[in-house]
């Protein structure tokens, strides 16, 4: 019944109030239901909390998870410009109706059957198909509308190179999206192109003095996570896009400096 109830639609009459009603139901779920949070039962905001290091989450996941919470469901593809076309989605618990399909691996027989006319997988693998298609391992038909690269706190960001790299080899617009660990729709690229819009209801994000942005997750029964240091800089702006949306957007998104040691363990963690 406790689920039942915190993820129930809500009836806020904007995304901010919307934002602050799933944030206290989130609270008081996290703090009855996690071993983390238990000692945090009378937070009745974000500054009560304790920051979390994201190595410390990754070595440490079960003080987080919710053994009770239903499994994970699948996330629908927000397509960045209008209805979505043919649309293929790689390595990702995506849905989105009859025009967009999942398949397992860019290398099946049937994903070259459906011939996608757009594109959405994580960064990773987009960077291997990419590499496969210039070396020639794979014949690929070229797409006609848009490349949707995921990404999280976990891969970072794309870098300009990435997409010099990706339109070099796919020839279509790209569009970031950050997700959150179910999946979750964090945040997104329109097509201004000015930074990713922030999805209100599913997160909270905060910066840092010195940039560093700070993560509280909204929309993840199974693992509550609140104010987590993602070792990524970046800035908010809000106003008016030129799209016309007028919803925070999160820019210049990059992962911190970080030393060789500390690399080896992000890596080592990921294995």
């Amino acid at each position: 019944m406790i689920l039942h109830l915190l993820w129930r639609p809500s009836q806020a009459a904007d995304p901010a109030a919307e934002q602050q009603l799933q944030l206290a139901r989130m609270l008081s779920y996290a703090t009855r239901e996690t071993r983390f949070y238990r000692d945090y039962f009378s937070a009745k905001a974000l500054s009560e909390l304790p920051r979390v290091e994201l190595l410390d989450y990754l070595r440490h996941p079960e003080g987080f998870e919710v053994e009770s919470a239903p499994p994970h469901p699948r996330q629908e593809l927000a397509y960045p410009v209008g209805r979505p076309p043919r649309t293929a989605v790689l390595g990702q618990e995506i849905i989105g109706g009859i025009r967009v399909r999942r398949f397992h691996s860019y290398r099946s027989t049937r994903l070259a059957e459906f011939a996608p006319e757009a594109l959405a997988a994580p960064s990773d693998t987009l960077r291997a198909l990419a590499q496969s298609i210039e070396e020639g391992e794979i014949q690929w038909k070229p797409l006609r509308q848009a490349l949707i690269v995921f990404n999280d706190v976990v891969r970072g960001s794309l870098t300009e190179e990435d997409r010099d790299y990706f339109w070099k080899v796919f020839q279509v617009p790209v569009f970031e999206q950050f997700r959150g660990f179910a999946g979750e729709l964090l945040a997104q690229e329109c097509e201004a192109h000015e930074g990713m819009h922030l999805q209100q209801q599913n997160v909270i994000v905060e910066t840092e003095p010195d940039g560093q942005l700070l993560f509280s997750f909204l929309r993840n029964p199974r693992t509550p996570l609140f104010r987590m240091a993602t070792n990524l800089t970046g800035r908010l702006a809000v106003g008016r896009c030129d799209c016309g949306a007028t919803t925070p957007r999160l820019l210049d998104v990059r992962r911190r400096t970080a030393t060789p040691a500390s690399r080896r363990q992000l890596a080592v963690v990921n294995l």
